[in-house]
């Protein structure tokens, strides 16, 4: 699923609730100009895209996160998954026409998705939820998200990709390997034109 040759989705997906996905998705709309965001978030029974600014700008939303951060586009896709969150990735970054990208919040969108960039956050202790532990396996960019640099990987070599790059940073603090994993990621979407 892309808009374009050279459109970028890059995924952001992490081990749990509240590892810092929407703060890294901020960090990286920040220094990426020209890119799109979705933020996905589960629900029970129904699916809907949203681009209304009513919705997406409402008081303590990840998606006022995203726009604060100087992003082109946000949208805010709530489904259950399957056929249907298909489906509603496919309209949202539809409608990114004329931007360099789009990063996209969430785990489920990786079932659908085949992003140039796929990274993964966990904390430092590694706990990984049940429907999470295949995405380490996937990820281009492992960001542990700790005060401390912890030497490597929470996770066994063999879990992970072969060339998988590993970058320590405090996401709240904002410190650590901040500008080394931007310098990555830019260099990583240049590659790929």
């Amino acid at each position: 699923m892309s808009a374009g040759d050279s459109f970028r989705i890059i995924s952001v997906t992490g081990a749990r609730s509240r590892v810092g996905k929407t703060t890294l998705c901020s960090i990286l709309l920040e220094n990426l100009k020209g890119f799109g965001a979705v933020k996905f978030t589960r629900t029970s029974v129904y699916t809907s895209v949203t681009d209304d600014p009513a919705e997406i700008m409402q008081k303590d939303k990840d998606t006022a996160v995203m726009y604060a951060s100087g992003v082109a586009k946000v949208f805010w896709i709530r489904s259950p998954g399957g056929r249907e969150l298909r489906d509603a990735l496919g309209i949202a970054i539809g409608r990114m026409q004329g931007l360099r990208g789009v990063i996209v919040e969430g785990n489920s969108p990786v079932d659908f998705l085949n992003p140039h960039l796929l990274i993964f956050i966990t904390g430092k202790d590694g706990q990984v939820k049940p429907s999470a532990v295949k995405l380490p396996g996937m990820a281009d960019i492992i960001v542990i998200n700790s005060d401390k640099k912890t030497g490597g990987t929470p996770f066994s070599p063999s879990l992970l990709k072969d060339d998988a790059e590993v970058f320590c940073m405090d996401l709240i603090s904002k410190k650590g390997e901040i500008d080394k994993f931007l310098a990555h990621v830019k260099k990583y979407i240049d590659e790929f034109r």
